[in-house]
């Protein structure tokens, strides 16, 4: 379960804030959550999604989108965010969770080579 402690924690160690500041913007972004790990992103104030866009750099949520057909043929984008629960309790455990960094760096040199194109 993700609570504003450990979304606390998350914040302190990958946004380096003070404790305070910490848990200041972990109640922000929990306002929006509640209990749930994945809201819409119309609920978001535009001042609060600077917010989002920073936990989404630092790895502790990422947002997605979906397409839905509206009945006169026509497409809807709604797009929405999702927090990390298995970062966050990483991070709460004191664990530093991996990074998309450390993933690529474990990667032998084979996988980046490609053959070259057949036209």
């Amino acid at each position: 379960m993700i609570t504003v402690r450990k979304l606390a924690a998350g914040i302190e160690k990958r946004l380096a804030r003070a404790p305070d500041e910490a848990l200041e913007e972990a109640r922000i972004v929990m306002n929006y959550f509640g209990f749930e790990d994945t809201i819409i992103d119309n609920a978001v104030e535009p001042q609060d999604r600077k917010l989002l866009y920073a936990l989404q750099e630092a790895g502790i949520l990422h947002s997605y989108w979906e397409t839905v057909p509206l009945l006169d043929g026509r497409h809807w984008r709604i797009f929405y965010w999702q927090l990390d629960e298995k970062v966050l309790e990483r991070l709460a455990r004191g664990e530093e969770a991996p990074t998309e960094d450390h993933l690529y760096q474990t990667l032998p040199d084979e996988a980046w080579s490609h053959p070259p194109a057949v036209l």
